[in-house]
């Protein structure tokens, strides 16, 4: 083979070798989207660890209101009252208000089990995200656990006791329907309020909006769509 020969033939190998890596190349996700599949990834056998943790704390937590389910000051209060209509809306209030504290009870009980694993997903991010709509997806992460804290740490006997110290026995008449009512609706309303007040302070539809929009972001950056669908509900209290 002669030298010009030669030469073709590296340099058509040579460029045979380069466009059989391109693709490759062009195949490789963008560091942002790979930074958040691990992180995905390891959130996911995180809380999947953590299931034996999850239905402990749902114990410990169903035996701890089970001690106001039926007993206690606040229910003393309530059958001490013996006008019967008044009695009956009491009670009434006080079985929806430990119903309500007992599924805020078993979310709390999710919360501490997955705590750990949330915390290490957002510590992965203490270096922000190029991309601005990825960033403010772990923003909207960092508010909902924000969420989380403040909309299921209240409920305890103790404060299932605190709201039923209004109830009392109020002489018949029509003022006496108000006045029992209102303390009955202070019962029933109690978990939904917190519910909203907390919801004010951590959490909005603009939250929600900007984790469907990193979603997006990541499939069109070439991610997976099962990761990025992960990623926008992985903080869900209710299962791995």
């Amino acid at each position: 083979m002669g030298s010009v020969s030669r030469l073709r033939f590296i340099l058509v190998a040579a460029l045979g070798a380069s466009l059989a890596v391109a693709p490759s190349a062009a195949a490789q996700k963008p560091e942002d989207v790979t930074r958040v599949e691990s992180a995905v990834t390891q959130l996911a056998g995180g809380k999947r660890a953590a299931a034996g943790d999850v239905a402990a704390n749902e114990r410990a937590a169903a035996k701890a209101l089970l001690k106001c389910k039926s007993g206690g000051p606040g229910w003393k209060r309530i059958r001490s009252v013996k006008v019967a209509a008044q009695r009956g809306l009491y009670t009434r209030g006080a079985k929806q208000l430990w119903k309500d504290l007992n599924e805020v009870a078993l979310e709390r009980a999710a919360l501490d089990a997955y705590r750990s694993s949330f915390e290490r997903f957002l510590g992965r991010f203490d270096r922000p995200l190029a991309d601005p709509v990825l960033q403010a997806g772990i923003e909207a992460w960092r508010k909902r656990i924000a969420f989380y804290e403040a909309s299921t740490g209240f409920a305890t006997c103790k404060r299932f006791d605190k709201l039923l110290r209004p109830v009392r026995q109020f002489e018949e008449n029509v003022r006496a329907d108000y006045l029992a009512g209102d303390i009955y609706n202070k019962m029933v309303r109690f978990v939904a309020d917190s519910r909203r007040k907390a919801a004010a302070r951590h959490w909005g539809s603009r939250f929600d909006a900007a984790l469907d929009a990193a979603r997006a972001q990541l499939v069109a950056l070439g991610g997976d769509e099962g990761y990025a669908s992960y990623f926008s509900w992985g903080h869900s209290l209710r299962g791995a």
